[in-house]
């Protein structure tokens, strides 16, 4: 008997230390598990650059034509440049109503029109119409010109100007009236 109490002793005290390992080495081991999910959202910045109209001016003879100015493009017609001297001004804000800076990334100046002459004369028109006509797309306040890589900073305002006119020196009025269309000067911008 006291053979069985020895083995069972034993076998009790296999137990327990197989038992006491098990708890030992559990306490001792753990898993880690890392499960991420994550969404990116900028829900701080804003991109926002928009044109808004201030005023047209003309100078001499010329007449007022309109300006329909939507956000991001500007039409203007219906100006009338009638004799040597005249000229007409838009002045526009550039306004970047977002909390980010915005850099001029090209400027594309094709701000020289198609003119188109009338009657039996329209090619000679258009001919002293393009030699004696100017045109410019500048800052305003100070005047400058407009360059790649200038900056406009978030929720800030530039003035540009728009204009037109007919050389003081332009011998003779053609003969016929000529109009002009479709001047286009792009500017397209990036994250500064």
């Amino acid at each position: 008997m006291k053979k069985d109490h020895i083995k069972t002793y034993i076998i009790v005290a296999i137990f327990i230390s197989i038992i006491g390992i098990s708890i030992a080495y559990a306490s001792l081991s753990q898993q880690l598990q890392i499960k991420t999910s994550a969404t990116v959202q900028d829900t701080k910045t804003s991109w926002n650059i928009v044109f808004e109209q201030d005023d047209c001016y003309v100078v001499g003879f010329a007449t007022k034509g309109t300006v329909k100015v939507d956000k991001t493009s500007v039409i203007i017609s219906g100006f009338t440049l009638q004799a040597p001297g005249d000229s007409f001004a838009c002045d526009l804000y550039i306004k970047n109503k977002g909390d980010v800076d915005a850099k001029i990334s090209s400027v594309e100046d094709k701000n020289w029109p198609t003119f188109t002459g009338m009657g039996s004369t329209a090619t000679e028109d258009e001919m002293l119409i393009r030699s004696y006509i100017w045109g410019n797309f500048k800052w305003n306040s100070p005047t400058a010109d407009i360059k790649v890589g200038e900056i406009i900073p978030s929720e800030s305002t530039k003035k540009v100007r728009i204009q037109y006119g007919i050389r003081a020196e332009m011998p003779t009025l053609p003969a016929n009236p000529v109009t002009f269309s479709n001047a286009v000067t792009t500017i397209n911008f990036e994250q500064a």
